[in-house]
């Protein structure tokens, strides 16, 4: 036999091994890709999910301005718990100055606007505020017109002992709000600023429960819009943050959270936090 009929001898038996084999694995293999178990188990293969992480959360001081008068409410934004917070401060609360002198929120409000009031209470209570949001309280009418109305129970315990609020009207006490008949109530009490704490807490909660489906583009386009209501630190490009944890927010059905925050009575009318204020205020915003 020659050399080259040997070749080809050999290579015709090798391919005759080898082509058997090479059939049966694309056959198998086929097979395997084609089983619905096997498409459920590589489907998304490659495509990365992102999920909310720790700095998914904002803190910010809302400001509501009235004429002369403002309050102050921390609110906070958290993807990652998914949660929203809001806590009203009183403006009267007792916070430090840099030369260590005692002042309260309202007067370094006035000293040199939202921005020295959210450091100073960063401050006092050892949290991060991010920015601040101040705005006239028409502006936040026309904000929370736009998350649709609300419904409140005013015979709750925290609620009963402001005067001059209605008692419920509808099922189980129960009254329907919208944003306007909401200020109007709020302002009609006639109430004090700390009496008045409970229901505006509830009151923000809820008109930010009813519109957070909606949230992650009504306040991103309110906030590129040209009203000039409010005033704010949040800058273009932190509005995608806050779309960003709105859009997670929006998913889900968050936990709604808001309490008054504990104070004491100190001098001169300033109130000062309690330690177990500090530890509430903590739990909620860190």
């Amino acid at each position: 036999m020659t050399r080259k009929k040997a070749f080809w001898l050999s290579f015709a038996c090798t391919l005759g091994v080898l082509i058997p084999i090479y059939a049966a694995a694309l056959f198998f293999g086929t097979a395997h890709l084609g089983s619905p178990d096997a498409a459920a188990a590589g489907e998304g293969v490659g495509i990365a999910v992102r999920r909310p992480d720790a700095g998914d959360s904002k803190n910010l001081l809302l400001v509501v301005r009235d004429g002369e008068d403002a309050s102050f409410s921390l609110v906070r934004f958290d993807a990652l718990q998914g949660k929203a917070c809001v806590m009203p401060v009183p403006s009267a609360l007792q916070v430090e100055t840099e030369a260590g002198k005692p002042s309260t929120v309202a007067e370094q409000y006035a000293y040199a606007g939202p921005g020295l009031a959210a450091q100073r209470l960063a401050e006092l209570l050892g949290l991060r505020v991010d920015h601040y949001f101040s705005i006239t309280r028409d502006g936040l009418v026309a904000l929370g017109e736009k998350m649709g109305n609300i419904s409140l129970d005013l015979t709750q315990p925290e609620l009963r002992e402001i005067g001059g609020l209605p008692m419920g009207s509808g099922s189980g006490g129960k009254t329907v709000l919208s944003a306007t008949s909401a200020a109007e109530l709020i302002r009609g009490s006639g109430a004090g600023e700390e009496a008045l704490a409970p229901l505006r807490a509830e009151a923000y909660s809820a008109f930010l429960l009813a519109g957070m489906d909606r949230l992650n583009q009504i306040l991103p386009d309110f906030l590129r819009g040209n009203d000039r209501s409010f005033s704010t630190s949040i800058l273009a490009t932190d509005i995608y943050d806050y779309q960003r944890i709105l859009d997670y927010l929006a998913l889900q059905q968050p936990e709604m959270r808001w309490a008054v925050l504990e104070t004491q009575p100190g001098q001169d009318g300033a109130l000062l936090v309690t330690e177990a204020g500090r530890e509430q205020a903590a739990e909620m915003f860190s």
